[in-house]
């Protein structure tokens, strides 16, 4: 599109449209031809991304919870950053566009623990959500992963406090659905496809139920 075209699209000044399309074009994702502004392929990459934040219909983030194993025992973050913050749970992060699942659970792994892993499975794929005086305030597809530590040296990180639990004795303050996939689907042979709903009372998560697809738990 020429310019003249954008500014009667948007309806504002020219000194502030040329403004902001110079640091799109300085951060690539706009390019310039003669007279026509285009989109690059850097820049149609995160489309999806800003409908999501600028559309009412919001969706999910798709994440990976990590379990992290060695001798009977499971790493803990005491996660420092909302959502969940004072709470005990598995290491986990965002999908990145270009990572596989696997590729996702190793780095969030060394990253939050220092630790290296080696990837074992995808033991489980929960949708979790997170209810606030009735309107679900959080939502994720949770890619539950299982990972053998290969070292043992723990280094704690700005998301929080680490630790190595007995699998047998988990923390009393503990995300509920986190205590769920340790618990009950980590202890399965086969994949299971679940949702779990989580009510958030005054910062405290209660209330969880869960039930997987097919059958109720």
């Amino acid at each position: 599109m020429k310019f003249t075209e954008i500014e009667k699209m948007l309806d504002i000044r020219s000194n502030l449209l040329n403004y902001h399309l110079k640091i799109m074009i300085e951060e690539g994702l706009l390019g310039k031809e003669e007279e026509m502004y285009c989109l690059t392929k850097e820049g149609e990459k995160i489309i999806p991304f800003y409908a999501h934040l600028t559309n009412k219909e919001k969706g999910s983030l798709v994440i990976c919870a990590v379990a992290i194993r060695r001798r009977g025992e499971i790493c803990l973050l005491k996660r420092n950053k909302r959502p969940y913050q004072g709470y005990w749970g598995m290491i986990g992060g965002k999908v990145r566009l270009e990572e596989s699942i696997e590729e996702t659970a190793v780095r969030e792994a060394l990253e939050e623990t220092g630790l290296t892993c080696k990837f074992k499975k995808v033991a489980s794929v929960l949708h979790e959500r997170v209810k606030d005086s009735g309107t679900v305030k959080h939502s994720f597809i949770i890619f539950l992963c299982e990972v053998e530590a290969e070292t043992d040296d723990l280094v704690e990180t700005e998301e929080g406090e680490v630790k190595w639990f007995p699998i047998n004795t988990l923390p009393e303050n503990i995300i509920p659905s986190d205590r769920l996939m340790i618990e009950k689907l980590l202890k399965t042979r086969k994949s299971n496809i679940g949702k779990v709903m989580i009510e958030e009372v005054e910062d405290e998560l209660k209330n969880l139920e869960y039930e997987e697809y097919g059958k109720r738990l």
